[in-house]
């Protein structure tokens, strides 16, 4: 029985024996397999990283150059109108042309345009309709584009205006009710009324004063704002707006002007697309991040 323990013994010595190599081979392998797939996962990771630092440096040098450049192009243009002595009408026609084209969504340019329209008025020179038409092609060309942006992120209805009935008093509009979410989503119960009234028109400057008033559908005694302002061709919406309440924003432009009437266009767009002058208060950002943090917790609780 001994001999038996004895040869079984000796049979695992020669198996641990010719094993031990093999183990360690195995290891070693194993390590190396192991190594090379982390320092391929590194590799990869850092060269990830190197391309998006690579990437964030690329455009930053890319808007800081073209700040420069809108900088010194501004500069540049704006001499015009601080030196008036040294440029022509027709030079001013075409520097307010180059601004409202390139900064329209980050100054208010409608002193600069009215201004302008001002001068081309006592101006005796044979081109003076041709500046006034290209002062206003370019103020509705702008008008246009605002509108297209601040539509495609709210919500844009046409309004027609009758001279007659202006004059009468009694020209109104129909009554609209819009969703007062910060993300204008048509979602839940909390409504606002906007309502607009013409008061008097001004053939002379093209201009149409209006009451606008807007609140609770429930607290109609109580409007949240009740304003009477202008709007002429010189008026740009992005600009040229009114603030709500929950981050909200509304402006009216006027896009034409008949001997008979005009059209007009109301916007109700949220503050991010405002213009980069008009800022959000701090109560607005603050209850932004607060609807958006309760949207992710309603849509973690659905998950």
């Amino acid at each position: 029985m001994a001999a038996q323990d004895g040869k079984t013994r000796d049979r695992w010595d020669k198996i641990d024996i010719l094993l031990k190599p093999v183990g360690g081979l195995l290891t070693g392998i194993a390590l190396a397999i192991v190594g090379y797939f982390t320092t391929d996962v590194l590799e990869k990771q850092q060269a990830a990283e190197t391309n998006r630092r690579l990437y964030a440096e690329i455009m930053s040098s890319r808007e800081k150059a073209d700040s420069d450049l809108r900088k010194e192009m501004f500069n540049a243009i704006i001499n015009a109108f601080l030196d008036p002595e040294s440029a022509t009408l027709e030079e001013k026609v075409l520097a307010l042309e180059l601004l409202a084209y390139n900064f329209h969504d980050v100054i208010d340019l409608s002193p600069l345009f009215k201004h302008v329209a001002r001068s081309i008025e006592t101006f005796a020179g044979d081109n003076r309709d041709d500046l006034r038409d290209q002062l206003e092609r370019v103020a509705r060309e702008v008008i246009d584009k605002q509108l297209a942006a601040l539509g495609d992120a709210g919500m844009l209805i046409p309004m027609s205006l009758s001279f007659e009935e202006v004059d009468n008093g009694t020209q109104s509009f129909d009554e609209h009710l819009f969703p007062m979410r910060s993300d204008l989503s048509t979602e839940g119960d909390e409504k606002r009324y906007i309502f607009i009234e013409a008061l008097h028109q001004f053939p002379e400057t093209q201009e149409i004063k209006l009451r606008l008033e807007s609140g609770s559908p429930e607290n109609r005694f109580n409007p949240e704002i009740d304003i009477i302002f202008k709007v002429g061709f010189f008026d740009f919406p992005m600009i040229d707006n009114t603030r709500l309440s929950h981050s909200q924003r509304i402006a009216v432009a006027l896009t034409r002007w008949t001997d008979y009437g005009a059209e007009l266009a109301l916007v109700y767009f949220p503050g991010s697309r405002a213009s980069l002058k008009e800022k959000p208060y701090y109560d607005e950002v603050i209850e932004q991040i607060r609807l958006t943090q309760y949207s992710l917790e309603e849509g973690n609780d659905e998950n």
